[in-house]
């Protein structure tokens, strides 16, 4: 009897997807390091012999889920997000080419405001963000295995390299730093803070549950500091 390889691959896609749920989940909660494939597997209500068809090492089941949700989140920012509270009017039936009319500026601010909704509503993706970057850093891992995360990330260091360019005409945002100084520092400086009060990681004399104040305090510094001074 004939193979059917479209169910074949239904089957694959659907089991991949279990696992990267179940090992999200775990990674998240627990840290990369303390959970096992075979754990993986069995929260995924699966065989060992499954997990390592589809994933044989704990980084390529890492990397799949990093690339996942990151590339989800991009496609939701365009579909399904709102951000009322910005100055631009962001809605989905602006049509997919929206972000084309955004200064830099505006850009910035959408970023910052998706990092702190992130915080607010799915602050398991920060952790697990805050626990990948640890993991390989920790493994050394070279960046050809990276592959599948860092295609999701082209398209935002693309948007980044436009706007840019734009604000050299405009001068919505300031243009004396480098290009890979300045946006490099803003989204490294949020996503790392919002990492750190997803995981409960502030100072020893903080027991405030919940940090969304001082997120909006330091999105709106790193708004004025990247208005600056324009060439």
């Amino acid at each position: 009897m004939a193979r059917n390889t479209e169910r074949d691959e239904r089957e694959a896609t659907r089991r991949k997807e279990q696992l990267m749920k179940a090992g999200f989940k775990l990674f998240s909660e627990n840290g990369i390091e303390n959970v096992s494939l075979q754990k993986v597997a069995d929260a995924a209500d699966v065989g060992v012999a499954t997990m390592y068809k589809y994933y044989q090492t704990k980084v390529k089941l890492v990397v799949a889920i990093s690339g996942k949700i990151w590339g989800d989140l991009r496609k939701s920012v365009r579909s399904d997000w709102g951000f009322s509270n910005m100055a631009i009017d962001y809605r989905p039936q602006n049509g997919p080419d929206f972000f084309e009319n955004f200064t830099a500026y505006e850009y910035i601010e959408l970023y910052l405001d998706m990092i702190i909704r992130l915080y607010r509503e799915k602050p398991e993706m920060l952790r697990f963000s805050n626990n990948y970057k640890n993991f390989i850093y920790h493994e050394g891992i070279e960046e050809e295995p990276l592959g599948e995360h860092l295609d999701v990330l082209e398209p935002l260091r693309a948007m980044y390299h436009k706007l840019y360019e734009q604000a050299k005409v405009d001068h919505s945002i300031r243009t004396d730093l480098s290009e890979q100084e300045l946006f490099t520092t803003v989204a490294i400086a949020m996503l790392a803070v919002a990492e750190r009060y997803a995981q409960g990681i502030v100072w020893a004399n903080d027991h405030k549950t919940d940090h969304t104040q001082e997120l909006k305090y330091l999105k709106e510094m790193l708004l004025m500091w990247c208005k600056g001074k324009t060439e």
